[in-house]
């Protein structure tokens, strides 16, 4: 048998190339990960919505009411799935989330929430409606405004039409927040005495991984 017809015997033998499969995004895939912001440590404070709002119930009673609420009507809108990372310097910055803590964090606090909804269509219109949800939602525009800070809303954020990204300096302590809806996940990004330069680069970092 020569070298040729035994070289085509092995190739037929062979099966279709394998090709491998991409995961399907979630919610926890694309928030805030250890990489995006290397200097810090993973809180305690951070976990799946529900398992979030189960804590809260317990810690703080009457937040808890107005979250699970708000929770409850977004899945029945097309909320899919949704995850809270939270990243601090410290421990002890880590610990300022908590309704016991006596003060605010020190060396850093991030936050990153991303809801997936089941269509794109379903998330921008969830976006459009601006409600608040853990702390997140209109009044850190307006805190950043009231403060002298800087709004960027639209496709000048460079995060799309369904944007806004705010920066200010209060007391020394520099805060920094993100909202943006980008295909079926809507994103919302807080950071605290962090700079706004490694907060944003945070950002892109959550951005592209939807991308």
């Amino acid at each position: 048998m020569s070298g040729l017809v035994l070289l085509l015997m092995v190739a037929g033998c062979q099966g279709p190339e394998t090709v491998a499969q991409k995961k399907p995004l979630t919610a926890q895939s694309v928030t805030l990960q250890a990489k995006d912001v290397p200097s810090m440590q993973r809180c305690e404070a951070s976990g799946d919505l529900d398992t979030v709002l189960k804590r809260e119930k317990s810690s703080d009673p009457k937040s808890y009411e107005s979250n699970s609420y708000q929770w409850g009507l977004w899945k029945r809108e097309g909320a899919t799935e949704g995850y809270l990372a939270v990243y601090g310097a410290s421990p002890r910055d880590c610990a300022a989330l908590s309704s016991q803590s006596s003060g605010a964090p020190t060396g850093g606090l991030v936050l990153g929430l991303v809801i997936k909804f089941k269509s794109a269509a379903t998330a921008a219109r969830i976006f459009e409606t601006g409600a608040e949800f853990l702390g997140f939602g209109p009044s850190d525009i307006s805190f950043i405004k009231s403060t002298g800070g800087i709004v960027t809303t639209g496709s000048d954020t460079g995060l799309g039409a369904q944007s806004a990204v705010g920066t200010a300096t209060v007391s020394g302590a520099s805060y920094y927040f993100a909202f943006w809806q980008n295909k079926t996940f809507a994103s919302d990004f807080l950071a605290y005495n962090v700079s706004s330069a490694d907060a944003a680069r945070a950002v892109k970092d959550i951005n592209g991984r939807i991308l």
